[in-house]
């Protein structure tokens, strides 16, 4: 049904769990990797960091906070979504 097929890919209920931000859920726009070895939304582990210094996923305290831009999943993701669409 082309109502559903409209419903689903605006939504994305069928989105790799691997493309969500674990903090938000939502799917990645601009995902970086962090010393912790997770990926995660820019904007959300950015706040995070402005109250934590520590690992949202182990909450085991990091000693950098720099972040890293994951193209690659980035370029999935993009690939994904214009498949989804």
């Amino acid at each position: 049904n082309n109502v559903d097929a409209v419903l689903r890919s605006n939504t994305y209920s069928d989105c790799p769990e691997l493309y969500k931000c674990p903090i938000t859920t939502e799917i990645m726009k601009d995902p970086v990797t962090a010393e912790d070895g997770y990926t995660y939304e820019r904007s959300a582990i950015s706040e995070w960091f402005k109250d934590n210094d520590t690992s949202p996923m182990t909450n085991i305290r990091l000693e950098c906070k720099k972040l890293i831009p994951n193209y690659s999943l980035k370029g999935a993701i993009q690939e994904w979504k214009d498949l989804n669409n």
